[in-house]
């Protein structure tokens, strides 16, 4: 029985990737992504991507690039509607995580661990948590760090440079995030986008959990977890000093007011939640 469960399961998998298999692929002959640091990303190991947000389509723009298969992890604003919901389930291979609702959040991370268990996984997290389509970086919010933490996994930071961020979503108002999405996609094509991979940040390294030997404390986790995002802020600021050195500052990515002040951004209430309640996603 189990092998019949497994066998119509890979075949629903199939047939439900196929849009995203076939929209990807065409995307591909449109894009000039140059990827740096490839071999930083690994074959047959199971990862998280933290990616700087800067464009309404850089989700697609990214698996267009570095040709590997990823499950996203997005605010649930985003699946607003039937639409939405098939486009960010399809096409961009979404899971929605909640700001407010916090039960719901349960069944996404059962859905993302169990997925985790997978040998060959990318998941991608975009730690400032919405979109930032001014100077420098926001304050990366302790979502991907705790997922890292509670999984296990590395994360690897992902920076993308050089995207045309378009105008600022406000000015978009009466414009529903699909056709944002599509008009990122064409004012991106053919445009020379840089794709840095840094460094693994693994979060059990001795210079994360330092001497830390009760894993018990409640303390604990929460500072291994501060420890984990300090690593990634870091990889952040050399990713793009990295790029500013080889190619210079464009208009799109003038980052002379580069910051990390907090926002009131979407993980804020979320890891809130996910780190004074633990035991809520072992339930």
């Amino acid at each position: 029985m189990k092998i019949i469960k497994d066998l119509v399961k890979k075949i629903s998998d199939f047939f439900y990737s196929i849009p995203r298999i076939l929209f990807i692929n065409f995307y591909k002959l449109f894009t000039r992504a140059k990827v740096f640091n490839t071999k930083r990303l690994p074959r047959d190991k199971s990862v998280i991507l933290a990616i700087n947000h800067t464009a309404d389509a850089d989700s697609i723009i990214l698996l267009a690039a570095i040709k590997k298969k990823i499950c996203f992890i997005a605010e649930s604003e985003n699946f607003g509607n039937w639409l939405t919901s098939f486009f960010m389930r399809k096409f961009a291979n979404c899971v929605p995580v909640f700001k407010e609702q916090f039960s719901k959040n349960v069944k996404s991370f059962k859905e993302l661990f169990n997925i985790s268990k997978n040998k060959n996984v990318f998941f991608g997290i975009f730690p400032e948590g919405v979109l930032n389509k001014k100077n420098g970086f926001k304050k990366l919010q302790k979502g991907a760090a705790y997922f890292s933490y509670k999984t296990k996994l590395p994360i690897i930071p992902i920076y993308m440079h050089n995207l045309n961020r378009g105008p600022d979503s406000k000015k978009w108002i009466w414009i529903n995030r699909i056709t944002r999405g599509i008009l990122s996609l064409i004012i991106n094509a053919f445009r020379k986008v840089n794709v840095f991979i840094g460094e693994p940040i693994n979060p059990m390294a001795e210079t994360i959990i330092e001497d830390f030997k009760d894993f018990t404390d409640p303390g604990t986790y929460k500072k291994i977890i501060d420890n984990i995002n300090e690593a990634l802020e870091k990889e952040f600021l050399e990713l793009e000093s990295e790029a500013n050195d080889l190619f210079g500052t464009s208009k799109e990515e003038d980052t002379s007011g580069t910051n990390l002040v907090d926002d009131n951004l979407v993980d804020d209430g979320l890891v809130d939640n996910l780190t004074e309640n633990p035991k809520k996603l072992n339930s």
